[in-house]
């Protein structure tokens, strides 16, 4: 299971997944207030995430499973596991955020985000223009706009994941029981940190990673915090590397088959 960054939906994991060598079927889930999944509801804490994980879980049936989060993503699948241990055999977390100070800076971007575009050539045009998602992989961009836009009822097209939505999960961050959920992580886990990245200091991973008990931390050189949606095939040879350490069998009641498919669960 992939779980996405904030603002971000399943599909744009779609570009690593099938760049896998490792024999996996990848579900990739819509958390809520993103993509196709349902609205966040106004008085939700980061808790609801972790009810969209299990809940995708739970749809997948029963045999091994590894779950892949980036950022918002990587919370979610901690958060997940500490509410039902056992759900999962492996994490691989990369620049999950745990935060341990407000910083509105975060915030106040996401809330500038503009939300609604004559077409959708026109986002293509702005975001390929203009960083950070000008960074991205071209078929991840693609794929973003695929699944992260809608009709507007006005005309147009507009973001699924709303700025006041995804400012709202930034300024809501620092609530988030992180702390209380890691000790009871106790399935093999993998935190991530890119190496050229300023939204996750190094420090604040180590410390975060020591709660954990049975956790490996490493740097992944040439990244920042998007590095995955940068360089998806990069990434991809970063997780092969990482199930082939981990010794967790591969999800074969799941229908195992060569590379990774992605579906994009709603």
């Amino acid at each position: 299971m992939f779980c996405h960054a904030a603002g971000f939906t399943g599909l744009v994991w779609r570009s690593c997944a099938t760049r896998l060598a490792t024999p996996l079927r990848v579900a990739a889930p819509d958390l809520r207030g993103h993509g196709e999944a349902p609205p966040l509801p106004a008085d939700a804490d980061w808790g609801v995430f972790a009810d969209d994980v299990l809940g995708a879980a739970g749809a997948l049936g029963p045999g091994p499973l590894i779950g892949v989060g980036h950022s918002l993503g990587g919370t979610a699948l901690l958060l997940a596991e500490a509410r039902a241990p056992g759900t999962f055999d492996l994490l691989v977390c990369f620049e999950p955020i745990l935060a341990t100070h407000d910083d509105p800076a975060f915030a106040e971007a996401a809330a500038r985000r503009r939300a609604v575009f004559p077409s959708r050539a026109e986002a293509h045009a702005r975001y390929s223009s203009r960083p950070p998602l000008s960074l991205l992989a071209p078929e991840v961009l693609d794929d973003y706009l695929d699944s992260g836009l809608a009709p507007d009822p006005g005309g147009g097209v507009r973001l699924r994941c709303a700025p006041e939505v995804e400012a709202r999960l930034f300024r809501t961050a620092i609530s988030c029981p992180w702390r209380e959920a890691l000790p009871l992580v106790r399935c093999p886990t993998v935190f991530l940190r890119g190496a050229g990245s300023v939204v996750v200091t190094g420090e604040s991973l180590a410390a975060a990673h020591a709660e954990l008990p049975a956790g490996r931390l490493r740097e992944v050189p040439g990244m920042d915090h998007l590095g995955p949606l940068v360089r998806p095939g990069a990434f991809a040879r970063v997780l092969d590397g990482i199930f082939a350490e981990s010794g967790v069998p591969g999800p074969a009641g799941r229908g195992e088959h060569p590379g990774g498919s992605v579906t994009a669960t709603r």
